[in-house]
């Protein structure tokens, strides 16, 4: 009875393993010490809870390759979804500022084309909608108890 537990807790920890290595990262180190298998294991998880967060289908659709510079004093998130290229430069290793990064990516990269289309057209829409308002129309509106709608 206990070898079969062991084994099916074995065939699952590697069946998680397999999901996180099929991860492409590529890691320009420039001389930090950092793990590379920690780096993708990090990215992994954010894209399977990030896939999980938003009920996607197939968590697996929501892996992609990633590049990771680190030494870069510049620190920013690159996600150009029109080329596929996805960046993350960092002046130093910290997980969590990475995993910050790797999130935000995730959830950019989840997002379909179509879905992104309808969303920036609805920001114009209410932004026109809004249009100009007067401070004397939104004194108005705040001593009247009036919210935005």
């Amino acid at each position: 009875m206990m070898l079969a537990a062991v084994r099916g807790l074995l065939v699952g920890v590697l069946v998680l393993y397999g999901l996180f290595c099929r991860v492409q990262v590529t890691v320009v180190k420039n001389g930090a010490d950092v793990r590379e298998e920690r780096v993708s294991l990090l990215f992994s998880a954010a894209c399977h809870v990030v896939a999980e967060e938003f009920h996607l289908a197939n968590p697996s659709d929501g892996l992609f390759p990633i590049t990771l510079v680190l030494g870069d004093a510049n620190e920013r998130v690159i996600g150009d979804e029109l080329h596929q290229v996805y960046f993350i430069y960092m002046n130093r290793w910290d997980e969590v500022q990475f995993a910050t990064s790797a999130s935000r990516l995730a959830m950019q990269h989840g997002v379909s084309r179509e879905r992104k289309t309808k969303m920036v057209a609805e920001i114009l829409r209410r932004a026109n909608r809004a249009g100009t308002v007067s401070v004397e129309t939104l004194q108005d509106l705040k001593n009247a108890g009036k919210a935005f709608r």
